[in-house]
């Protein structure tokens, strides 16, 4: 325990003084200059990265290494006296990676200033690679048809999207850490990236999907790393800008224009729809970006780099106005049931300060707004669906001061924030006008429909009257009047299978995540085979989230008359808020042994949490609001020591203060204990041929569970009339994942290469909910998210690359992979229990488990145009699938059949990008168009579970559905389900301008 406690304390004062966890930002080169004839090592011989203050001066046996480069493209000169000048082109620089060069001199006699001019190639096999990565540099960005990261990151093996997740060899969606600049940038609340970074802002993308080193933490299943672009010594810009939209004929995206009531021949009365095409119809989408650097003005030793989008996308989704919210007619028009809206702004400041030490800033803003999120139910009242926003700033500082050429170190400060709010109407009071209607009543004087409005005081005096002899009346909307929320019944549709016609989302929520990061790292070839890191992080975290669902207006125990929305009591279970605040610390050291014919990275983490919150103690008791327990209502409780009768018991009661709810927190919590965990790390590369690598990868990973699953229902709330809720855990233990892996990496040809890997992952300690807890009340139980859930992982995946010759390039990536655990999502064993089905004893197929993925792409270069492809074909992912109606009868017939037994249709797609450019004396301009699902494939994403077909269902047959005059819609119409198609075709046209 004495350990333990001073390792942490040493943690902590390292931490406070600014050290830190290192994310690679860098890589380096190493190689050997000889003589050219003899082959010999040429000692002394001057190699330098042109336009840098950066290189290194050869040893005794000819060998040099340059530490500390950025990724990207640079031209090495070589120089000695009596040698001609050796300048190599095109050598290309990776994140974490080493360069490998053999450099010959010539001997010359010649005038001195004679130079040899090579051009590097790139190597199809990285000799000190250990575990399974990618690496996506700009200018390959620039020539595909992506337009966010989350489109190249998906064309990587081992990558699986669905919906908007990504999964990285099986892992649950929020297994991956995302980093930008050698800092993370992930939403610990959802495990999402939290800053927005744009392509043209990126230099260099890395996704390590095996066994990453030591210095990565936080993460169970892979991590993206992105460094962004900086500004040179020269100036250099671009504007893109382009216009398109989403054209399909699929009847699918129709929308209804009209619903004409049509007799049978039988006297039987039938709705019959006609449609309107929207994705026929010009429908605009916009995106604009720009990015400039270059020297600050009248300061060369700062540059710049800005950046900056704007993107406006309608969706391909539409509803029509047929109902306001408030249940009045609409205007009719179409209207976008998908659209977003966001703007992003990048800066980066890098000041050179000597050529030993380089300052940088740089900060990253994005804002979006979401009108609204398809709902199918809402399809003719789309407003009646909350609208999103998003903002998010976030702030990195970095130093980088090289102390020899053998030694550098980097110290970065990061702070993170992100928001996201959601709701209808941003006032949650806002209430709508109501007026009175009398039906004919001659009895009161009412000769025909009486409509008072209670705000103008003569009618409000009539209204009152006609009230007090108990005339028959009902309250209606006035569709003039304000709008506001209804009573929550307002949203159920008005007859089965009907669209609503009223309502809306009655939920407000906002939650923002916080952190600083204050990060330390010293890197050194300690010798030429050993490289060693070290580092030390803090993270304080702050998380603040307010929630809750409007319910009605109660005044002296009654509701309002007509209904009044009001926010709900914090002690109620429709209100949850909190602030918590976290804190992370961790440590590691890293080798990087590379021998002649071994490279081996070794490394170990240590990671310490502190959730900062509390745990029950007496769980069969948990609300500080409504307690069960006298001992925790009532201050100094005695238990009478006799039988009383229910009137005496209340009598005995009064005697005692009660607690407050505040006054209930010390008595009914108690503090969580910190979580450390220990991580060794192991990578060996094992080169068989000049052209060949073996590699072999182990290492544990821990990770701390998103802070939703921590902090969910902080009070432990119930509902005192009964009914099953899921609490946070603040005690979670890490979850943990031990990978394996091994590898070949062969060059085929001098442009052809392939990577293939096995590899293996057993998780443990998943998040998934306990069984129910019981209560003194047996009509009161909850579950609690605990350790408890276990997936494994096996799989191959292979790459094939082709490096640019003969005008083009290419690269095919396939996975194949088997997941299968005990739950997809932590909420399942809880959803599992309600609905009365057994705990799992045996492993299922993941919801994600897409057995094969194949990515391919081919870039064409010829003379001023280029052209490129990019192909996927991914096999369907699981569901679970039920009995088609009809086909067992009985109430003793079995009706489920296994969970995730079935497969969904295989998915395929095609995108294009064709760029003509154009020379306009020093700008040079590009006109280009992208098309996106090229031949218009619609494969479903989702299906009727008893059919497998997204089209139709035998639960519902429109021929045996009778007519309902106040059905919304038609039956045909409400079994077309929109959402679960694959994205259409969509069209984009623009031009960039580059200088």
């Amino acid at each position: 325990m004495k350990v333990k406690f001073a390792l942490l304390v040493a943690v902590v004062l390292l931490s406070l003084h600014g050290v830190l966890l290192y994310g690679g930002t860098t890589g380096k080169i190493s190689g050997k200059v000889s003589d050219a004839e003899s082959g010999e090592g040429l000692p002394g011989v001057n190699v330098i990265i042109d336009g840098t203050t950066m290189g290194a001066a050869s040893d005794l046996d000819g060998n040099f290494i340059i530490l500390n480069i950025p990724p990207g493209v640079y031209t090495l000169r070589a120089s000695m006296m009596g040698y001609k000048v050796h300048v190599l082109q095109n050598v290309r620089v990776s994140i974490d990676m080493t360069t490998p060069l053999k450099i010959a001199l010539q001997a010359t006699v010649l005038d001195a200033g004679e130079e040899v001019t090579v051009v590097a190639e790139r190597p199809l096999v990285s000799r000190d690679m250990t575990s399974s990565l990618s690496s996506v540099n700009a200018s390959e960005i620039a020539d595909l048809p992506v337009q966010e990261i989350g489109d190249v990151l998906e064309l990587q093996a081992g990558i699986v999207k669905s919906g908007n997740n990504l999964h990285i060899r099986g892992g649950r969606a929020g297994e991956v850490a995302y980093w930008v600049d050698g800092v993370s940038t992930t939403d610990q609340f959802s495990g999402s990236m939290g800053v927005t970074v744009e392509n043209a802002a990126i230099e260099e993308l890395q996704v390590v999907s095996g066994t990453f080193n030591a210095e990565y933490g936080q993460a169970m299943s892979g991590i993206v790393n992105i460094i962004t672009k900086e500004g040179g010594p020269k100036y250099t810009g671009q504007f893109r800008g382009y216009v398109g939209d989403y054209i399909s004929n699929a009847d699918q995206f129709s929308v209804l224009k009209d619903v004409r009531i049509v007799e049978q021949e039988n006297g039987t009365m039938n709705a019959v729809g006609e449609k309107s095409y929207p994705l026929r119809d010009y429908n605009p989408n916009y995106d604009a970006d720009f990015s400039l650097s270059g020297p600050v003005p009248f300061l060369d030793d700062i540059t710049f780099f800005v950046n900056g989008r704007y993107v406006y996308n309608e969706g391909h989704l539409y509803g029509r106005e047929w109902f306001t919210p408030m249940g009045t007619p609409g205007d009719s028009s179409l209207v976008p049931m998908n659209p977003y809206e966001r703007y992003s702004m990048q800066g980066k400041l890098t000041y050179r300060v000597s050529s030993n030490f380089k300052v940088s800033y740089n900060v990253f803003w994005n804002q979006s707004h979401s009108e609204r999120s398809y709902n199918q139910g809402y399809k003719y009242n789309p407003n009646g669906v909350s609208q999103g926003f998003g903002n998010g700033m976030t702030h990195i500082f970095a130093i980088n001061h090289v102390l020899s050429p053998k030694t550098y170190y980097e110290l970065r400060i990061n702070k993170f924030y992100n928001e996201n709010e959601s709701y209808v109407f941003e006032d949650p009071t806002a209430t709508v006008k109501y007026l009175a209607r009398f039906a004919p009543d001659s009895a009161n004087g009412i000769a025909e429909t009486l409509i008072l409005d209670p705000s103008d005081p003569v009618q409000k005096a009539r209204l009152e009257a006609l009230k007090d002899v108990r005339a028959a009346f009902d309250w209606i909307i006035d569709p003039n009047g304000p709008e506001g929320y209804l009573h929550q019944d307002s949203s159920a549709a008005p007859t089965t299978y009907s669209f609503n016609k009223a309502g809306m989302d009655m939920g407000h929520y906002n939650r923002s995540t916080s952190y600083w990061i204050t990060k330390f790292d010293l890197a050194s070839q300690i010798s030429r085979d050993h490289f060693l890191k070290f580092g030390f992080e803090g993270r304080l975290h702050e998380l603040k989230l307010k929630s809750f669902t409007i319910r009605p207006k109660f005044v002296d125990g009654q509701q309002v008359d007509p209904y009044e929305p009001s926010i709900p009591g914090q002690e109620t279970i429709y209100y949850q808020q909190y602030n918590r605040k976290p804190q992370e610390f961790s440590a590691y050291v890293q080798d990087k042994i590379e021998l002649e014919d071994l490279i081996v990275n070794f490394g170990l983490r240590f990671d310490y949490f502190n959730a900062n919150h509390v745990k029950l103690v007496d769980p069969s008791d948990p609300s500080i609001y409504d307690p069960f327990k006298n001992e925790h209502i009532y201050k100094d409780w005695i238990a009478p020591d006799k039988k009383m009768t229910p009137q005496e018991l209340e009598a005995y009661k009064a005697n005692f203060v009660e607690y407050t709810p505040d006054e209930r927190r010390a008595l009914m919590h108690e503090d969580v204990s910190a979580k450390t965990q220990v991580s060794p790390r192991l990578g060996l590369a094992y080169p068989i041929t000049d052209r060949g690598v073996i590699h072999f990868s182990y290492g544990h990973f821990f990770q701390i569970p998103q802070f939703q699953y921590l902090y969910s229902n902080p009070d432990f709330k119930i509902d005192p009339s009964g009914g099953y809720r899921i609490f946070g855990n603040a005690d979670l233990n890490p979850q943990k994942t031990v990978m394996y892996e091994i590898g070949l990496q062969q060059q085929i040809t001098r442009d052809l290469g392939i990577d293939a890997t096995l590899f293996y992952r057993d998780v443990r300690d998943w998040v998934g909910t306990s069984p129910l807890v019981e209560t003194p009340n047996p009509a009161i139980k909850y579950s609690q998210y605990e350790n408890k859930d276990y997936e494994n992982v096996r799989g191959i995946t292979l790459k094939i690359i082709k490096r640019h010759s003969n005008n083009f390039s290419a690269r095919l990536d396939y996975s194949f992979q088997i997941v299968e655990g005990t739950y997809s999502n932590p909420n399942d064993a809880f959803n599992a229990i309600t609905a009365q089905e057994e705990p799992r004893l045996s492993l299922i197929p993941m919801n994600w488990d897409q057995n094969h993925t194949v990515n391919g792409s081919i870039i064409y270069n010829i003379g001023k145009w280029t052209a490129s492809l990019i192909g996927r074909y991914w096999s369907g992912r699981p569901y679970t699938p039920s009995f088609v109606r009809g086909e067992v009868l009985g109430s003793a017939a079995y009706v489920g059949l296994k969970e995730n037994s079935s497969r969904l249709p295989n998915q395929k797609s095609l995108d294009l990008y064709v760029s003509r450019r154009f020379d306009l004396g020093r700008i040079n301009m590009d006109v280009f168009m992208n098309v996106y699902n090229l031949t218009d494939q619609l494969d479903a994403t989702s299906v009727y579970s008893d059919t497998g077909s997204p089209d139709y269902t035998t639960e519902i047959r429109p021929s045996m559905i009778t007519y309902a005059a106040n059905r919304i819609g038609t039956i045909d119409d409400y079994v077309n389900q929109p959402g679960w198609y694959t994205t259409p075709r969509q069209i984009q046209v623009g031009v960039a301008l580059n200088f």
